[in-house]
C-alpha cells in the first residue's frame, strides 16, 4: 500500500510539473480591415533564435504553437510584421492585426 501511495504521489508531481512548464500559443491573424490572412507565423525566443518550425495560418487566419516554454518571444508574421509578447503557462491567445 505504501508503494502505491508513493507511485501516485510521484505521478501527480510529474503531471503538475509538466503543466507548469508547458504553454500553448494560438490566435488569429487578420489584415487592417479585420479579414483573416493566410501567412507564415515564425516564433523566436527573446534572443532571436527560432523556436520550432514556423506555423502557417489556415483560411480563417488561425495559427498555433504547442508545447513551448512560458516566457518572452518575438512573433514574426509574414516577412516584416514583428511583435514582442509574453506567453504564460497553459493557454495564451494572441490575435494579431496587420498594419
Amino acid at each position: 500500500m505504501k508503494k502505491l501511495f508513493i507511485a501516485i504521489f510521484v505521478m501527480v508531481g510529474i503531471f503538475t510539473a509538466s503543466t507548469l512548464y508547458a504553454a500553448n500559443l494560438f490566435g488569429i491573424v487578420s489584415d487592417k480591415n479585420g479579414k483573416p490572412v493566410e501567412t507564415k507565423v515564425t516564433l523566436k525566443d527573446a534572443k532571436g533564435a527560432p523556436v520550432g518550425e514556423p506555423a502557417a495560418t489556415d483560411n480563417k487566419g488561425s495559427y498555433a504553437f504547442k508545447d513551448i516554454k512560458p516566457g518572452s518571444y518575438i512573433v514574426i508574421i509574414g516577412a516584416k510584421d514583428e511583435w514582442k509578447i509574453f506567453v504564460g503557462p497553459g493557454e495564451t491567445r494572441r490575435d494579431f492585426r496587420l498594419k
